[in-house]
């Protein structure tokens, strides 16, 4: 009986110092549209084009930080197998 293949990734891969620099600004990108619809809805005034951008931005935000923890939970195991070669690598190097 054959081995079964180990997974592989779907998508072009992204490291983990790249999935969390998009994460922090993704974040504040969100963080940042949110408050601009809030100081808006506290104003009370009338909404214009802009308004609507920010709001649409803040969908932006949210959908694209949804897409980051989808890609966190299909590759995590990925980038926690690097790091163990990446540690064996190190310990082996140390050992010489």
């Amino acid at each position: 009986m054959a081995e079964p293949e180990p997974l592989r990734r779907l998508q072009p891969k992204m490291t983990r110092g790249a999935f969390r620099f998009q994460l922090v600004l993704w974040s504040i990108w969100t963080a940042l549209q949110l408050v601009v619809i809030v100081i808006n809805l506290a104003a009370g005034t009338v909404w214009d084009l802009g308004d609507y951008l920010a709001v649409t931005g803040l969908a932006l935000g949210v959908v694209y930080l949804g897409r980051l923890l989808y890609v966190r939970h299909r590759d995590g195991h990925f980038w926690e197998e690097e790091e163990a070669k990446r540690a064996d690598w190190d310990r082996r190097g140390r050992a010489l």
